[in-house]
Formats: C-alpha cells, structure tokens, sequence
C-alpha cells in the first residue's frame, strides 16, 4: 500500500491526456537555463546518456543505448564525478520530480509491414542543432535491411505541455513506424512530421536533495572526503599500503600519533615503498588526529604476514635533478611559451591541428568543449583568438583531422564534428560508432584517438569498482579498430588505463599504460594484432590465462613514471627517429629510443623535460615545428603532478645541444651507449665509475609489484669510440626479459663543457642480439 501511494506521489505530474497531430501553434524555443544544455554523461548509472535543459521547469534525458526517451522531470542534474567537482566512484544523476519516466510509459519503437513487425534494430546516429532546438536522429533497420530514417526534437511549451516533433524519411510504401508506450500506440505519418504533445500537472519547486553519508567514526568521514581512498584501502594494499598495515606498523600511543598527523599533512615517499603521497598542508590539527584515530581502530586482530619485500642494492650516490631524482627544468634544447591565461586555462583532454594551422582543444571539465585557438604559432600571445565551437561531450579524452574533418571520442562513442553553416560553430554531432560494451563505471575511459590507413584507433580502459559478482565487459582492457561505418574490432587485450596511443617508430602503433593490478610497472607498447598484455580482470575465459606479451620497455613507478600518457614521434633533429610521452602524475616529458630485436621492438627509456604547468596529458606537433603539451590533474584524486590541473604551453627547439644520452642499443655482450656529443678528453672513464642494476617484473593481481632478483652488474669492460660519443660496455650474466638501469657519473662534461643533463636510462631486454 505505502509503495503504491509512493509511486502516485512521484508521477502526479503526468496527465492522462496526450494528443498525436494536434494543430496547435509550436511556440519560439524558450531561453535555456543552462549555457550548456544538451550534455552527455552517465546519468543514473546508464553510461549513453543525454540529457537536455530544455527549460527551468523542465528537463529530457534520452538512452541513447535504446534510442528512447528516459525521463521528463522538474529539477536538475548534479554533474558529480571525476571530470566534474574531482570524485572518482561516482557519475552524473537526476534530481527533482519526475513528469514521466521509461519505466512507466516503456517507450518502444517499431516497424511494421501490414501487421507483421519487421524491425531489427534501432541505431542512434547523432544530433543537430537548429535554431538552438535539437534534433535526435535514429535509424530503424528492418529485417529486409531497410533504413527508416527518425528525427525527433523536444520541446517545453507554455502550460506545461511536452511536445515532441517527429520528421520520418525514407519509409517505404509497405511500412508504417510507430512509437508504443505501455498505454498507447502511435503512428507517426511516413515520411512527414507529426507532433505529440503531452500536458503535464504543475510541479512545485524542486531542490537539489542534501547526501549525508553516514560514518561511524569521524575521521572516516574526513578521510572520505580528502583523497585517502584514491591510493589507499582499509585492508587491501592499493597504491599504498592497506590502513590495516598502517595500523599493525605504528600501534596507538602519543609518539606515533605525533608521527602520523605530521607524516599526511607533509607527505612524502620512502617508508612504503616510492610512491609519492600528497602532502595535505589544508587539514588542521584537529582533523589529522581525527583520521589517525580512526587508522588506529582498524588494527587487524591477526598480524598481516608482507611476503614479498621490495629489493634494495646499497646505493651512497648522491641525487639531484636528473641523477637519481625527477628533472625540475625545461629542456635546455627547448624554450617555454605559455598559451593559457586566466580566462582561457583548459584541463587538456585532446588536442589535433587544422589545416590551416589552427590549433583544436577539448576539455576534461563540466563544459566538454572544443575549442579553436587562432594565432599559436605566433609569439605574442595576446594574439592568440578563442573560440568554444563544441561542448557537451562526454570526456572527448581523444581528437584527430581527418581530410580536414574534426573526430572526437568521447568515454561511449566515435563522433564526428560537422560544421554545416561555415561559422565554425557544430551543428551536428554525427555518432561514427557506440556499440562497444560499456557501464556507469568511472574507469571506463576511452583513450585515443589515431586515424591510420582509413580506420581510427582507440584504447578503452578496464572499469575498477566493480562489486564481487560482476566483471569487465568483453570489450574493455583493448585497443580496438573502427571503421567509418560503425563497425569495429579488439586489436590487443589486457590493457588496463591504456592513456598513451600514437603513431611512433615506422609508422606502428604505440601505446602507454598504468601500473596496477597486474602490472608491476608502467608500460610502453606495441600494438600488434592478438598481444595479451597481462590485466587478468579482463581475461574472461575458463582457460588458462596466456603468457604476457613483454612490453617494448617498462617504466619502472615513481621512478620514471606513473601515469604516461599521448605518444609522439619525432621527426627532425638530433632525436629523428625516437619517440617522446608524457605523463600526468609523475610530470613532464619522457624520451624513447626503441630498436628490433629478432623482429620485436625494445629500447630505453631516459628522463627528457619537465618544468611544465601540470601533468602533461596530450602531445603535438605544430605546423610551426614547435611541440604543442595539453595539462591536466584532478585535486585530491591522485592523477596529479603537484596537485596541478591546467595548462597549455609549446615547446619549440632553440639550436642549442644538450649533453645526454643520445641512445642506448643492446650488443652480444653488453650495450652500446651513445651520447649527443663527444666526452671532454680530459675524462677517464672507468667500468666502476658506472652504476648497472638488473631486474624482471612478474604480474600478479596484487597492485604494482617488487623487482624480481635485483642484481648489480659490473662491467668487465669499457670502450671509448674515436670520437668519444659513444661507449661499448662488455656485461656478464645479461639476462632476457629483464629491465637494464644505467647511470653514468653526474660530473661527466662533453668537450664543449656542458654538463650533463639527465644520467640515467632504464633499457628493456626482451632479447639478446646475436
């Protein structure tokens, strides 16, 4: 009885009274209450999702999975999530009252020929807009493989009255397509426009509910609320140690209360491992003790027995920027020039060029624009012109121009921008393909986007807050290629936050991907047809799960990398050939030398720039020559460098040489070292002067991992080329499938006295030439 009166309260605003082809007038299109009105998002745990602000009074949200409309309601949405207020674990959801819904009017469309019901599947192909109103186009297939074309634009006029205008086209003779509620059958006139209108009940005010979680301890609460469970767990290790282990190590008394407080507001690495954690200088006294507290109360009754201790060799060298610790300035090959300002500072989700040069950026924010920039490629940037032309997608995380077209992805489709009116605003959002599987999870990113060989490349990410009984969907953990008719197919599987894919050496596929859960370490990758790179959450047969394919090189964590992110070939100057990433938490710019080793890529990856805004999410080149680097972070998420979250900037090359580590090539016996100028002749250089370590990575499903048999290795002898740019080091007991550290002496100069810049590179063994 109390669920029947609870279910006449919420729908008390629908009228029983709904007219097919009534003749009134269609009033103008009201002021929207919102600048961006027409959003795609989740939306109450439904992933393809869009939702229009039609009036004040009165919000739309369409499946688009199903192509039908969800609900009509008074209120609004509360854009939470990761993109939008920096919450992970959460989406977008509708507040207020709602007029209809899906589940009570079960909108279902349909094709008919006399009586017999011939459709097969309705797919979405996108929106327009015309005189600020939307039109939503469907394409109803039939088993004959007709295509029935639908149109449909909402609209809320005066006296609370719902009109939907239909336009059908391409309906043949023998066909009728209709519109089925759980109460009523409509017939919409074939190849013609028919409008339903629908008079709701007014509705009083509607506010946006207050959520008030309920803990049982407070400093839960205010760790629930800062950014502890983005690396942390109660009883799991995650990015950091379990809470359970914190509490076992530092038993409660004053001493390491004192410790802890001091230890969360300063941040720092080290005591866990070398995963950094933010340092939280916002939190009192009173707050921190209020966490501690809480930690202390969760010391396991059991002791927790760590079986696998991470390795450490005695190592007294000394670091600094560039020897043994992160780079802290541009490249000094390169100047800085900073394209964002206070009134134009995007978080960078994508960018791509013109072809007339003008630069695209989309953004990872509550706006999901695209944006034209005019004039970055000159010097004065109070030249530079902006223009929003696109908003409203759902994370456009990846942009490519294809034959001057403009391609976004967004976190559930393949869409192409379409400019019909040649103002440079969209008109249409054309969706290219969303039927790969996909859920409300936040995780669920697509990556991208490549355009190669007329197919598009993209990389979806694996979900990671999924309950007990559920899995990952077929499609995730996998870079897969779409074709411009909707069509697509897996290229490789077992990827995990794959946020890196581009075209790098030999024009193959590259792509990044992101320690966890059975990655021991960051990875780069090549892309090849039917490669298993190791995510167990995605392997969903009964079988045995297949041998990992070794990356083309391992980024070791926190060492030299994180979260790496776009790839970019170079293709002039002295690093011709090699390939450049970023990286959004550990920072700044890394450089990758890659050669084939019986048929497979493998290479060294070395420390390249930093100095940056924030975390560097995108790379491009610009028709100027210049390197484009779009930023972005979240506050409190743990996808951060130095909790910074904006910036566009360019990088463009001065003339001057930079003395480094030009490339790393494995020999028989050892390797060859070869710098970008010749070594000051008045250097010795001997085997000892060098620090050699030897390590392999093996996956399990616990996050991150140790590295296997850490040895040092000496070498038995050191070679100096003629020119004094390259040196042969013979090495014993190399082994395969093993990642190789080289440090040089930090106090080596080249012959014109530069010092040099970074000492270190980590080379991936796959194999040993013959």
């Amino acid at each position: 009885m109390e669920m029947k009166k609870s279910l006449i309260q919420l729908f008390a605003g629908l009228s029983l009274t709904t007219l097919l082809g009534a003749n009134l007038p269609s009033a103008a299109p009201p002021k929207r209450p919102l600048d961006v009105w027409a959003v795609r998002s989740v939306l109450d745990k439904k992933p393809r999702m869009l939702t229009l602000a039609l009036h004040k009074d009165c919000y739309v949200a369409y499946d688009l999975s199903t192509c039908k409309l969800y609900k009509a309601w008074k209120g609004g949405i509360a854009m939470d999530g990761a993109p939008y207020t920096d919450k992970k674990e959460i989406q977008p959801t509708s507040w207020g009252a709602a007029y209809l819904t899906d589940s009570a009017a079960s909108f279902e469309w349909h094709v008919r020929q006399q009586n017999e019901e011939v459709m097969s599947k309705v797919i979405f192909r996108g929106y327009s807009f015309r005189q600020n109103q939307v039109w939503l186009r469907f394409v109803l297939t039939t088993k004959n493989q007709d295509s029935v074309i639908v149109e449909e634009r909402p609209e809320f006029l005066s006296d609370n009255v719902l009109e939907r205008t239909f336009k059908t086209s391409q309906v043949p003779d023998n066909l009728s397509v209709w519109l089925y509620s759980t109460t009523n059958k409509w017939r919409l006139e074939s190849n013609k426009t028919t409008r339903k209108l629908t008079k709701f009940k007014a509705l009083p005010a509607q506010f946006p509910p207050k959520i008030e979680e309920k803990f049982a301890h407070e400093g839960q609460r205010l760790m629930a609320q800062s950014d502890c469970y983005t690396c942390h767990k109660n009883t799991e290790d995650e990015v950091g140690p379990s809470f359970m282990r914190v509490a076992q190590k530092y038993p409660k008394n004053e001493q390491n209360l004192t410790y802890l407080t001091a230890k969360i507001k300063s941040g720092g690495t080290g005591v866990w491992g070398t995963s950094l954690m933010n340092h939280h200088p916002q939190l009192s006294d009173k707050e921190l003790t209020e966490m501690v507290n809480y930690i202390f109360t969760l010391k396991p009754k059991t002791p927790i027995i760590q079986t696998i201790q991470t390795p450490q060799l005695a190592n007294n060298w000394p670091t600094s920027a560039g020897h043994g610790a992160a780079l802290e300035g541009v490249h000094p090959s390169y100047d800085l020039s900073t394209l964002h300002s206070p009134a134009f500072n995007p978080r960078v989700a994508a960018m791509a060029f013109l072809p007339d040069g003008r630069l695209l950026v989309s953004t990872w924010d509550k706006t999901g624009g695209v944006y034209l920039l005019d004039g970055v490629t000159k010097d004065d940037p109070n030249q530079l012109k902006i223009k929003r032309i696109a908003s409203g997608l759902a994370e456009p995380l990846g942009m490519e121009v294809v034959n001057g077209q403009i391609f976004v992805l967004q976190k559930h489709e393949l869409t192409q921008l379409m400019d019909r009116n040649g103002d440079d605003l969209i008109d249409e959002y054309r969706s290219i393909c969303n039927s790969w599987t996909v859920s409300a999870d936040f995780h669920e990113f697509a990556f991208g986007l490549v355009h190669k060989e007329g197919f598009f490349y993209a990389t979806l990410s694996m979900a990671m807050r999924l309950k007990p009984h559920e899995k990952q969907l077929p499609d995730r953990g996998k870079t897969i290629k779409i074709g411009m008719d909707g069509s697509y197919e897996a290229v490789n599987f077992g990827l995990r936050t794959p946020n890196g894919l581009g075209l790098g050496v030999d024009d193959e596929l590259f792509v990044t991907d992101n320690q966890g859960q059975w990655l021991p370490a960051n990875k780069l990758i090549h892309v090849r047809k039917g490669d298993f790179h190791g995510m167990g959450w995605g392997w969903l047969s009964d079988d045995p799960m297949p041998e990992m394919t070794p990356p083309t090189i391992w980024l070791p964590q926190d060492e030299i990398g994180n979260s790496p992110t776009e790839i970019v070939l170079v293709k002039e100057g002295i690093y011709k050939g090699q390939m450049l990433h970023g990286d959004v938490t550990h920072g700044g710019i890394k450089r990758d030398f890659v050669e084939k080793i019986n048929g497979q890529y493998q290479g060294a990856v070395f420390r390249f720039s930093q100095g940056f805004e924030a975390g560097v999410n995108r790379l491009r080149w610009g028709p100027d020559g210049a390197l484009y680097v779009g930023e972005v972070g979240m506050t409190g998420g743990g996808w951060s460098w130095r909790e910074r979250l904006r910036g566009l900037q360019r990088l463009k090359h001065n003339g001057k040489i930079t003395f480094e580590m030009l490339a790393v090539r494995a020999k028989s016996n050892g390797f060859e070292i070869e710098l970008t100028e010749a070594l000051d002749g008045n250097i010795n250089l001997k085997t000892t002067d060098l620090m050699i370590h030897q390590w392999w990575y093996q996956p399990t499903p616990k996050y991150g991992g140790p590295k296997m048999d850490l040895e040092q290795l000496t070498p038995t002898q050191l070679t100096l080329s003629p020119d004094r740019k390259k040196l042969y080091l013979e090495i014993p007991n190399l082994k395969t499938k093993h990642v190789v550290y080289f440090r040089l002496p930090s106090w080596l100069k080249s012959q014109s006295g530069h010092s040099l810049w970074a000492s270190e590179a980590w080379y991936t063994l796959n194999h040993i030439p013959e």
